[in-house]
């Protein structure tokens, strides 16, 4: 059968949201502008700003009005058919049940309960996010949410802690910084923390980083003429937030997203010459985010969380871990490596998973950016670079955090599944990008493989 055949009607043609003639129902317009109000409400949150508005429970308000007013097209997602062509959805649905086996394995029905409802929460919104965002005007109409509202937040946070206001729901802390004085003294540094969800100083630099792809992207669209400048000034509240956080994973994510964006849109040799640069500047920068020491300080204590949580899925936890949430019962700390985090916790099954979500989703914009004819959308074609960029720097903030099971992280693999779906339309012949039969799954048991392997030897070789 040809590849032709085996994918014969893209997702993002069939998700059932016309009325038949091509034209939006007044309900999918509806699920749209609530889903948008969902992302606004996750970033920044109306209650920690306006105390009178404490109890009410606005973002589970928004989020269960969108899915009743999208519950056709997730439910056409969920579908098999649907399944098989987006291995991005499949890996995400079989987490539910992987994390129901964690705990299941261990006859821990408490936690079955518990972890499999908070799990389901976070697939509500991503199943959601791919069935309402199918257009790219849908696709930027997010981004323009995401960015603006990501901004107003950071700049907040920036603001408190330069000490130019005083916002009491803003709490930053003093931290490590793996240096001394001369007298031998720890130096230590305040890092800038931010709100709800993204409190951590680490969560907030993922956010900042993200935030700083999509202002990007608004950049350098030339179809708005010199109106694009402005997202400049974001782009300067956003780099001065991410030297506030002192998070080196932030710093990290930054240089892998801004590489991406460079090796997408002007090819390898000035991605290897902007690595180069980045590396030379960074002894500029003499702060926490650029001491990073692997023998001592938090790097160190890192890799031995790292060792304690592979002694911990030893036979018979090997297959599906020690249940979601258990980590810090096990090591005394999470992870700090959502990768390694979630083969601990979900066993080799789940880990392969979660795995799974980036892998395809590294593969699709691979797949992409390789084809001999670039994509016939002039505005997809531009926005591929800045998709790829978005999944690779939140991959490469997971490196160092735990936000396996979290909202935001499936948030970015619901834009990239979103993207790659339309994306599918456009490619000759269809089904070109992803499609799950024998030899995805293969390629990604394969790459999980090595994944592991690859960690656990690190672990092996520093963790003394």
């Amino acid at each position: 059968m040809s590849t032709a055949t085996a994918f014969p009607r893209p997702i993002a043609a069939s998700s059932g949201w016309s009325d038949g003639t091509g034209v939006r129902t007044p309900l999918s317009r509806l699920g749209f502008a609530l889903f948008l109000l969902v992302n606004a409400t996750l970033i920044i949150r109306p209650a920690e700003i306006i105390e009178e508005l404490a109890a009410l429970p606005i973002y589970e308000f928004l989020i269960l009005g969108a899915v009743a007013a999208s519950y056709r097209p997730i439910l056409y997602h969920l579908q098999w058919p649907a399944l098989k062509q987006q291995p991005i959805t499949l890996c995400a649905v079989g987490m539910l049940f992987a994390v129901a086996a964690s705990h299941a394995s261990h006859l821990y029905l408490y936690g079955l309960r518990t972890s499999t409802v908070m799990f389901a929460k976070t697939l509500v919104y991503y199943l959601l996010f791919v069935a309402v965002v199918d257009t790219p005007k849908r696709m930027r109409a997010v981004m323009l949410v995401v960015a603006v509202v990501s901004t107003i937040t950071v700049g907040l946070c920036v603001l408190d802690y330069m000490q130019w206001m005083d916002i009491k729901f803003i709490k930053h802390i003093k931290d490590h910084t793996d240096m001394r004085t001369y007298t031998g003294e720890e130096l230590r540094v305040e890092r800038m923390k931010g709100t709800g969800l993204f409190e951590d100083p680490n969560d907030i630099s993922l956010l900042i980083v993200a935030a700083g792809v999509l202002c990007t992207y608004f950049l350098t669209d030339p179809e708005t003429g010199p109106l694009r400048f402005f997202w400049l000034g974001p782009l300067c509240v956003l780099g001065s937030g991410l030297l506030c956080t002192h998070s080196r994973g932030g710093l990290l994510s930054a240089l892998a997203a801004g590489g991406t964006i460079v090796l997408m849109r002007l090819g390898g040799k000035w991605a290897v010459a902007g690595a180069v640069a980045a590396l030379a500047m960074l002894p500029a920068v003499a702060s926490r985010q650029t001491q990073i020491d692997l023998s001592s300080g938090t790097g160190h204590e890192r890799l031995l969380l790292w060792r304690d949580g592979f002694q911990a899925i030893k036979s018979p936890n090997l297959l599906f871990g020690i249940g979601e949430g258990m980590y810090a019962d096990y090591a005394g700390l999470v992870a700090h490596n959502s990768f390694i985090h979630a083969y601990v916790e979900l066993g080799i099954v789940g880990g392969t998973l979660f795995f799974g979500c980036f892998f395809f989703a590294a593969l699709g914009f691979w797949r992409l950016w390789r084809m001999p004819q670039p994509l016939g959308h002039r505005e997809m074609r531009r926005m591929l670079p800045f998709a790829a960029a978005l999944t690779a720097g939140w991959a490469t903030g997971l490196l160092t955090l735990s936000r396996t099971y979290v909202v935001p992280t499936f948030m970015i693999l619901g834009f990239a599944a979103a993207y790659l779906n339309y994306a599918a339309m456009l490619v000759r012949p269809c089904g070109l990008l992803l499609y799950w039969n024998r030899r995805a799954a293969t390629q990604l048991i394969l790459a999980s493989g090595a994944t592991f392997t690859a960690f656990y030897l690190f672990v092996y070789v520093f963790a003394r």
